[in-house]
């Protein structure tokens, strides 16, 4: 039997955490070990949990893709040779669900009998308060033009993911003007005004409701990268339904292609979204890290 560490945010999704976790329980057949469950109690503490529990086979996330994405900085910056769990109790779950696990039950199958994927990771170096950082990416990665500012929690409960996010880009298109921005991918450079820059490593985001990055694959040893130039706020509304199906790559003025690094710098600086989170500023540089991380997925 794998030793498994289970790390649990309480915090996510008004105590989804706790929830999720009782119910793992009930459907868990083996005996779990109080010294193997861990509780956060502060933003980065998952982080730090995960780079120090190396001995463990595997190390288990409960809660959402803010959990999720700290317990993966963890494993990669403490080398810690654990795969990742996720036993999903977020509200969009999108890491999870790129790894085939959208219930419980499909946890648990996770756990018990599946099968270990190797994905890739996008390794994130900016500024945060002026001190270079680094964070790494499982979904993908935007600088510029962000919705999170203007999501609040209450959007989340009422509307859901999908419907945050809409409704957050809605209210942030009003207030934002697009900076002026160098983008480097493999060398080739893109100057001027964007509106954003998105660098994928998955296809959908949103709880699977939007395609960001049309066949985008975790595990395809490339990551997809959208630039999206200072086009009128009306043309901008107007791409947002096109979210659902990817159609807005089509976009005659959109570039979109895949690649191995890039580069950008931005005058003023560009907050970065990392993974649906605001962690630092341009300028910034983004890597491919190919199989860089050990998953547990569904058996079929």
């Amino acid at each position: 039997m794998s030793r498994i560490r289970f790390i649990i945010n309480p915090a996510g999704r008004g105590g989804a955490g706790f929830e999720a976790w009782e119910r793992f329980k009930s459907a868990w057949v083996w005996d779990i070990d109080p010294d193997d469950v861990v509780i956060t109690e502060r933003t980065g503490h998952a982080r730090e949990i995960s780079s120090e529990s190396a001995g463990y086979d595997i190390i288990a996330a409960v809660g959402g893709d803010g959990t999720v994405g700290e317990i993966i900085s963890g494993i990669i910056d403490g080398d810690v040779r654990s795969r990742l769990a996720v036993i999903p109790a977020g509200t969009g779950n999108d890491m999870a669900r790129n790894i085939g696990i959208v219930s419980l039950a499909d946890a648990v199958r996770a756990l018990r009998e599946g099968t270990t994927r190797t994905v890739d990771l996008l390794r994130i170096d900016c500024q945060v308060d002026g001190s270079p950082a680094h964070r790494y990416a499982f979904l993908a990665m935007g600088a510029g033009f962000s919705p999170i500012p203007m999501v609040r929690p209450w959007m989340k409960r009422i509307l859901g993911p999908t419907g945050a996010y809409y409704l957050g880009s809605l209210l942030q298109i009003v207030v934002y003007t697009a900076p002026r921005m160098v983008v480097r991918i493999d060398g080739k450079e893109y100057a001027g005004r964007q509106w954003m820059v998105i660098a994928a490593n998955a296809e959908k985001v949103g709880g699977g409701s939007m395609c960001i990055a049309p066949d985008a694959r975790i595990d395809d040893g490339e990551m997809n990268v959208t630039i999206v130039p200072a086009l009128s706020k009306a043309r901008i509304v107007g791409l947002l339904p096109r979210l659902a199906t990817g159609s807005h790559v089509t976009e005659q003025r959109i570039t979109y292609l895949p690649a191995q690094s890039v580069e950008i710098e931005s005058d003023p600086p560009a907050i970065l979204d990392i993974d649906g989170d605001l962690f630092g500023t341009t300028p910034a540089s983004i890597a491919l890290c190919p199989d860089a991380l050990r998953v547990m997925t569904p058996s079929l």
